[in-house]
């Protein structure tokens, strides 16, 4: 029983943080007398080891001499085998991912990423149809810019639509109303990890707090 539970205990610690990388033995013909290299990227949660293995395969079809993959959370601030892939890229290479959802969380985070690549000139796409221009004009690389900056406005305006309305509702006395409130032990938790740089999700992960709650305590401490 105990050679069970040990055996057990150990795949559950891989399939947290186990990583690939796929590299092909041969050059494909296509990819002979090219300066350039196609590299790919596969990203799977937890146990879905088989969804992992079926995204390297599509990737390795498509003419990937290099895939890096892991089995981590489209949450996770940081996705190392991610970052691998993207500094393995140089002028005039490509990145290929399934789809967007394999690499970014949101919007934001993959306007982000995108605009990097177009600086440093490097193509991007996935399998279901999204790609950068082969030839990235200086016209393209704006598009992605001008939505990067929208994104970043619409978020800030939202913030700031947030701490007017409930600065007039503090000072007309109305009460701020949703969840009660917390302790103020947790309320200086939630705004330290704030300034230490962690993420809502984050937060929440280690305080247990609603991210509601989160948002209107850091909210709440920006007025004070």
């Amino acid at each position: 029983m105990f050679f069970y539970n040990f055996i057990d205990t150990v795949k559950n610690i891989c399939n947290k943080t186990l990583t690939f990388k796929f590299k092909r033995k041969r050059i494909l013909l296509s990819e002979k007398n090219k300066n350039s290299k196609t590299i790919g990227y596969a990203r799977a949660t937890n146990n879905e080891y088989d969804y992992l293995e079926e995204q390297i395969k599509f990737l390795k079809e498509e003419g990937c001499i290099l895939v890096f993959s892991e089995l981590i959370s489209l949450d996770e601030e940081i996705k190392p085998q991610l970052n691998k892939a993207i500094n393995c890229l140089s002028k005039g290479d490509q990145l290929i991912i399934t789809q967007l959802d394999r690499a970014f969380k949101n919007k934001k985070e993959c306007l982000r990423t995108i605009n990097k690549l177009i600086n440093k000139d490097i193509k991007f796409r996935t399998l279901t149809g999204f790609a950068t221009a082969n030839a990235l004009t200086k016209a393209n690389s704006s598009i992605f810019q001008i939505l990067y900056e929208l994104d970043n406005l619409e978020e800030k305006s939202l913030g700031e639509r947030k701490k007017e309305q409930l600065l007039r509702r503090k000072l007309s006395g109305n009460n701020l109303g949703g969840r009660p409130k917390i302790s103020p032990l947790k309320e200086s938790l939630v705004i330290r990890l704030r300034n230490e740089g962690y993420s809502y999700r984050s937060i929440r992960s280690q305080t247990g707090i609603a991210l509601s709650t989160i948002r209107r305590v850091i909210l709440e401490g920006e007025l004070t």
